[in-house]
């Protein structure tokens, strides 16, 4: 396994990652321009050129954050912004899992946590499907809308499983998954690969927020170890 370079080489690639990229867009943009720096040209043409250099430095901001994440880690004496359904903007604080946290990753967030504590732990990750859409959602059946004979509308919530007991684990706790079945709203379905497909590129999800969820695997897990098996259904909520 290749060795984790320092911060400092991090900043400093991604320092001059910029600039080169940077340069490229004024060179580019010049083209277009006389040399009183006034566009000479089709503006069309011009504004194409500013619209690629855009497109690239976005995505180029993802990874620089993405390289700093990981060189540095998120800060834990102050909160960072996660994403949430109906995009609701959560302030939460990176490995505590207090009220907040825990609302995070359940309503929007929780395929985020489901996959972190499976990366901890290697535990299976389940999602509870209500058993006909949750929504009136015409393109149900749609290749690009379906997987595994489920719906996009159907997919409601994912939880870790623990092996020892079954139960279903999420940011409020553990959950007897007989409590569930007895609501008879949700079957509960194991993850596949087309269905974590499904979730990532489908745009009704969010971005999983997985340097967020990975700090609060630790705390979950610390108190589950305290935790007595008298549990509440999941909120159904992704």
């Amino acid at each position: 396994m290749p060795a984790t370079p320092a911060p400092r080489t991090v900043v400093h690639r991604i320092l001059a990652d910029y600039r080169q990229m940077a340069a490229r867009h004024h060179a580019a943009l010049k083209e277009h321009c006389d040399v009183d720096g006034l566009i000479d040209g089709e503006l069309d043409a011009y504004e194409e050129t500013r619209r690629v250099a855009a497109l690239e430095a976005d995505e180029k901001l993802k990874t620089f954050i993405q390289l700093l994440t990981d060189a540095f880690g998120l800060p834990d004496d102050r909160p960072v912004t996660v994403l949430g359904a109906n995009q609701v903007q959560f302030q939460v604080t990176p490995g505590q899992l207090d009220e907040t946290a825990r609302t995070a990753f359940t309503e929007g967030q929780c395929h985020a946590l489901a996959r972190a504590v499976a990366e901890r732990t290697g535990w299976e990750n389940v999602v509870l499907a209500h058993r006909e859409c949750a929504y009136d959602y015409n393109q149900c059946g749609m290749d690009n809308f379906a997987a595994d004979d489920l719906c996009i509308c159907q997919l409601s919530h994912l939880a870790a499983v623990r092996p020892d007991d079954g139960y279903l684990v999420d940011a409020d706790g553990a959950h007897d998954p007989q409590d569930i079945r007895a609501e008879e709203r949700f079957d509960i379905v194991p993850m596949s690969p087309a269905l974590w497909k499904l979730i990532d590129t489908h745009p009704t999800w969010r971005d999983a927020d997985m340097p967020v969820a990975r700090t609060m695997v630790a705390p979950l897990l610390d108190a589950l170890s305290g935790q007595t098996t008298g549990v509440k259904t999941p909120k159904a909520a992704a």
